[in-house]
């Protein structure tokens, strides 16, 4: 008998495992979310919570022996249906903007959460979900998500426009013309398996090795 499949966490709609990797797609409905943003880089006395509508959310974690690689996220304008439907950037300010390189839509954890480390998927996932929202959002990343999408339409161009539009409609981001990316769920999933040898493909670029080198567990 192969060996039981874990118990997944809500919203999960796709999980792929091969061997120590564990690949999983985790979909939320679109909701009103209450963030902290500062306009400063690392953060300044600015910070400010912001309750702010978003559409449907596309979060891909891999895990490799049980520690968290990474997390990236994607927006919907609806339902996952197929692995190809297509996926869109977000516009978060911790998440990195850079169309066509491999880290393009991973968030920003500030390190791996200890929290997680020994807890199975249908609990860990949602805590570090969670853990992302509730870090206070700044202008670290150059190149941001936010920076890119800034000028998509003027009721996303800043915090105070994207609440004042929250609070008109709740549902607006459904209506945004998101930007398309070049991903599609199975080609994240190769990514990862690329990354970790696992395919007959070989590292074709020093971000490919440095990658690599992000994903190792402290101590290697």
């Amino acid at each position: 008998m192969p060996p039981p499949l874990p118990v997944l966490p809500p919203g999960a709609r796709w999980l792929a495992v091969r061997k120590d990797l564990v690949f999983l797609a985790v979909e939320h409905l679109p909701q009103c979310r209450s963030l902290r943003a500062s306009w400063e880089k690392k953060g300044g006395e600015d910070y400010r919570t912001y309750r702010l509508a978003f559409p449907y959310i596309l979060y891909l974690l891999s895990f490799y022996r049980g520690d968290l690689q990474e997390m990236k996220m994607f927006y919907r304008p609806g339902p996952l249906t197929s692995l190809e439907d297509t996926l869109y950037h977000t516009n978060l300010p911790n998440v990195r903007g850079e169309p066509g390189h491999y880290g393009s839509q991973r968030v920003c954890l500030r390190y791996r959460p200890e929290m997680i480390e020994g807890v199975p998927l249908v609990q860990s996932v949602p805590t570090l979900i969670e853990f992302f929202w509730s870090t206070g959002f700044n202008q670290d990343i150059k190149g941001s998500a936010f920076e890119r999408a800034q000028t998509l339409n003027p009721r996303i161009a800043s915090f105070e426009a994207w609440e004042a539009a929250t609070e008109q409609d709740p549902l607006f981001p459904l209506q945004i013309d998101w930007e398309p990316t070049d991903r599609t769920i199975p080609g994240l999933w190769l990514e990862c398996l690329k990354l970790h040898g696992d395919t007959d493909l070989p590292v074709a670029s020093a971000e490919e090795l440095a990658d690599i080198f992000y994903r190792m567990p402290v101590g290697y």
